[in-house]
């Protein structure tokens, strides 16, 4: 049954006419010296390419989602930063001292960086044409179509119209890289080699093998992370001529070099690629004594390319094409195009855009939309990884921050547009991960952390089951990581409303961290008010130990919300686990109080502690996250109703500035910011925020950094800008209580802060809560819900 609305309402605007961005375009090839800011990233979900270079030596950065050093393939009795012995004995004693004092430490927690390991590029593939230098090139254009994953580029030479092409395609689990002639002449004769010349050649092996009867010619990067003991991470990639190409291949066994000769008449020769691990997530527990480690690739990757190399072109290009593009055709947002916009290069519209252009570029606007789906689309697929810090594309060994999973604001953030735009089944690659990594071992990071029952993880995470603290409390000590993921785990049983996912995978999920804050939760000692707090805690990476932070209070009231909200369909019989969440929820204090400067509160801490400051520009707004991207003071504590709520939160924006300070500069801090503001139905700083983040954080390529528009890139921003988008299409909260019939009465406002730059604009295919309910329509107030 859909949900009740209590409230249902669309802002107008004007008609204007209207265009959809899917197109990034270049005039120049990408810069291999500035990679992350020049490419064009494709993915499957598990391989990653990154087209660079001249035409006449175009290079695919490849990347494969398991290809990580450290774990178990580093030291064979690692632990996930877990301590040997139970140390919750601790925990007393410091909980004590803070209900005393007000602050505290937790250094008797903390745990070991160790072994942690970092997210890795897998190899280079690169084609050259030796018949032809970049300088006799001309009339060259490279372009991502957004709509169907393919990246073509386009030159002359030689008086011969030549093309590339590169996708990778989740249908035959390969990247595929194709030179064509689309003019007169043939294919020119062409050069490969596959290699990755920052690993040390004692750990990999390059062989190349001419082709037969029954194995098309092909190139074969096989390598390990360390030699050990113990063994390190195995990993095998092919690159393998189109058994229907019309070449003549040869190999030099001394450089690894395999040339391909095209016969009279051809036009076209495709190279397909394959690549896998013997990372095995299903092998992540004590009965595997948590060892990750599967069987040797080899055989999977050498089948998978073989299978795809009989394939024709067509064929390929075909089932890639049907699979993006039944995806990407579920949302869009078509945008005015008022500075003909579509006919200039990406690189010059964002360069070009201001802030201070009150009207900003709403078809550029609507590209980066188009973009934050396109990344999630190419780095989350069922049987990958979920979307790391950069998504599925690495260039180095050590990659920064590891591209590893924080789970403060950047994991999350990675999930913000796919409830929404149709995308939520791809989010199989998360809860997979948080089953297979998350759960087994943080059940023993509650027990000797804690003593507690369920599970638990902190703020950073590989793929080997780090659960437990790192080094530094400041942002190390994060036990409420699994609860803000749980949002996640409701919202998609909201979109989706899938019984069978809910009862297998869902749920469990949620169970495990409720009964862990349902040990964890204090009576509060320092003001002795009956509330029930979180004792110890730091805010993300912010200020010091202390207890009642406002952002765990209003995550563990979201998670016993859900769990209370799920059980028409769940019906769980532990009436006893249940009695007690109902009661600790009554008692919880739910995270919202006002302070000296009538902002909401970081902390329960009295003001005299000068904690919460005026016009203190943290980069993280982690208060507010139970107004954006959560509900617990948006919706179950009325806030979006709720003047003296809504007062709070603008005061604390107001305070904590635009998302650039000493601190930090990422697009991150700013989109989250437009997400706010958007929920406040404040169309100028919603909009402001986003033209702020354009300007300073979006590279020429849009992808978004971390530094103003300097590398290291990060996705989030990329993905949080989609977010921000969505937030100020529609305003979409579950409700707070839960009516006779199962569902709650809720409100949904449409066009909450539309800018007027985007009237007359067109959003396709937008979700909101509940079972068959889309939204389709116009910007200029005709709107179809159905």
């Amino acid at each position: 049954m859909p949900p009740k609305l209590t409230s249902f309402a669309c802002f107008l605007a004007p008609i204007i006419q209207s265009a959809s961005g899917k197109t990034l375009w270049s005039t120049s090839p990408a810069d291999a010296r500035d990679i992350y800011r020049t490419t064009y990233p494709l993915g499957n979900g598990r391989l990653g390419a990154m087209p660079v270079g001249p035409p006449a030596a175009e290079t695919l950065t490849l990347n494969l989602d398991s290809l990580w050093s450290g774990g178990p393939f580093n030291i064979s009795n690692y632990t996930g930063g877990n301590p040997h012995t139970l140390i919750a004995s601790a925990l007393p004693g410091i909980r004590d001292w803070i209900f005393t004092n007000g602050t505290g430490n937790v250094s008797a927690l903390l745990g070991s960086n160790d072994n942690y390991g970092s997210y890795q590029v897998l190899g280079n593939l690169t084609v050259k044409i030796p018949s032809l230098s970049s300088d006799i090139v001309s009339n060259y254009t490279r372009k991502l179509d957004m709509s169907t994953g393919t990246h073509t580029t386009t030159f002359i030479a030689n008086g011969n119209d030549l093309e590339t092409t590169g996708f990778c395609s989740f249908p035959d689990q390969v990247c595929v890289y194709t030179v064509q002639s689309t003019g007169a002449g043939d294919v020119p004769p062409l050069e490969v080699t596959l290699d990755n010349v920052l690993v040390s050649p004692q750990l990999q092996n390059v062989t190349c093998v001419e082709g037969d009867t029954t194995k098309p010619a092909h190139l074969r990067l096989r390598g390990v992370t360390q030699l050990g003991p113990p063994e390190g991470m195995r990993y095998d990639s092919i690159a393998r001529v189109v058994s229907n190409s019309n070449t003549d291949v040869s190999c030099d066994e001394n450089t690894g070099l395999l040339s391909i000769a095209p016969r009279s008449g051809t036009k076209s020769v495709s190279i397909v690629i394959g690549a896998g691990t013997n990372y095995d997530a299903k092998k992540g527990t004590a009965e595997h004594n948590y060892s990750f480690r599967g069987e040797d690739p080899a055989l999977i990757v050498e089948a998978t390319t073989l299978k795809a190399a009989t394939k024709t072109l067509d064929q390929l290009r075909g089932r890639h094409i049907d699979d993006f593009t039944a995806l990407t055709g579920l949302f869009e947002l078509s945008l005015p195009d008022p500075l003909n916009s579509s006919q200039t290069q990406t690189s010059e519209l964002i360069n070009r855009y201001t802030v201070n252009n009150t009207s900003g570029d709403p078809y550029l606007e609507s590209l980066l939309m188009e973009n934050s789906r396109y990344l999630f689309i190419s780095s989350s697929r069922p049987g990958s990884l979920p979307p790391n810090l950069q998504g599925r594309w690495s260039e180095g060994l050590e990659t920064d921050w590891s591209a590893d999973y924080h789970a403060n604001i950047n994991f999350q953030m990675n999930h913000w547009t796919s409830d929404q735009t149709g995308l939520t089944d791809l989010q199989s690659p998360l809860w997979d991960y948080m089953t297979d990594t998350w759960m087994p071992r943080g059940a023993e990071t509650a027990t000797l952390l804690y003593n507690a029952p369920g599970w638990v993880v902190h703020n950073e995470m590989n793929i080997f089951g780090h659960t437990a603290m790192k080094s530094a409390a400041e942002w190390a000590n994060y036990p409420i990581a699994a609860a803000w993921m749980m949002q996640h785990v409701f919202d998609h049983w909201d979109y989706s409303r899938n019984a069978t996912w809910l009862l297998k995978q869902g749920y469990p999920l949620l169970k495990g961290v409720a009964m862990f804050w349902l040990d964890q939760l204090q009576q509060d000692g320092y003001y002795k008010d009956g509330s029930l707090v979180v004792n110890p805690c730091n805010s993300p990476e912010h200020g010091g130990t202390t207890f009642g932070c406002a952002h765990y209070q209003q995550l563990i009231h979201q998670v016993f919300h859900s769990i209370l909200a799920v059980q028409p369909t769940v019906a769980d019989p532990d009436t006893v686990f249940l009695t007690n969440l109902t009661s600790s929820l009554h008692r919880l204090d739910k995270g919202f109080h006002t302070g000296s400067f009538s902002q909401i509160k970081e902390w329960k801490i009295p003001d005299s502690y000068t904690y919460d400051r005026p016009n203190d520009t943290h980069r993280h707004l982690s208060e507010l996250v139970g107004w954006h991207p959560g509900f617990s003071l948006s919706a179950l504590q009325h806030g979006y109703s709720n003047a003296t709520i809504a007062s709070a939160v603008r005061q604390k924006l107001i305070s904590r500035g635009p998302g650039k300070g000493p601190d930090g500069n990422s697009a991150w801090a700013k989109v989250w910011r437009s997400a706010c503001w958007a929920r406040l139905n404040d169309t100028e700083h919603a909009h402001w925020e986003l033209r702020f983040a354009i300007e300073t954080n979006w590279a020429p390529n849009g992808l978004s950094m971390y530094f103003g528009d300097k590398i290291p890139f990060q996705i989030d921003g990329n993905f949080g800008f989609g977010g921000a988008v969505l937030g100020m299409l529609v305003v979409d909260l579950p409700g707070a209580e839960v009516g006779r019939d199962g569902e709650a009465e809720r409100t949904v406002v449409l066009g909450p802060a539309i800018p007027g730059s985007w009237g007359g604009g067109r959003v396709k295919g937008l979700v909101v809560r509940g079972v068959g309910l889309w939204i389709l329509g116009g910007m200029d107030g005709v709107l179809l819900v159905g």
